[in-house]
């Protein structure tokens, strides 16, 4: 899978995704997308659009745009890790990761892996019932 890198993901946490197989990616490498590719963290439905084009997933750590992506009720048919981590241990992200891949060790589109420093969460994301 790959995965577009969007919020503060330290080195460690990408280093464990491509330990379990997996391509982690820039938001600056969408600029054959999009004029200003920076600009799509502040739109979900752009930044998902241009995803699923691209066939990448996302892996944040911005809260604020999960919840944006929930109250615009964006249909995003791709699926969304989130570390949530305190700011001041970003050394906690890469064992959140292994941890992720441990107890799921294939990720099903359309939702949304919440992990934190004790679990994993999943969620639907918007539109998951419609197919």
């Amino acid at each position: 899978m790959r995965f577009l890198v969007h919020g503060a993901i330290h080195p460690d946490a990408q280093a464990a995704m491509q330990r379990h197989g997996h391509h982690c990616h820039s938001i600056l490498e969408l600029s054959a997308e999009t004029d200003a590719p920076e600009t799509l963290s502040e739109d979900p439905a752009a930044l998902v659009k241009v995803l699923e084009k691209k066939q990448w997933y996302l892996l944040t750590t911005d809260g604020d745009f999960i919840t944006r992506l929930y109250e615009a009720h964006v249909n995003y048919g791709g699926l969304i890790v989130q570390i949530l981590d305190d700011p001041d241990v970003l050394r906690d992200q890469g064992p959140a990761v292994d941890r992720l891949f441990e107890r799921y060790p294939r990720l099903t589109p359309r939702r949304l892996y919440t992990v934190t420093a004790s679990r994993v969460k999943i969620r639907q994301l918007p539109g998951a019932g419609q197919v």
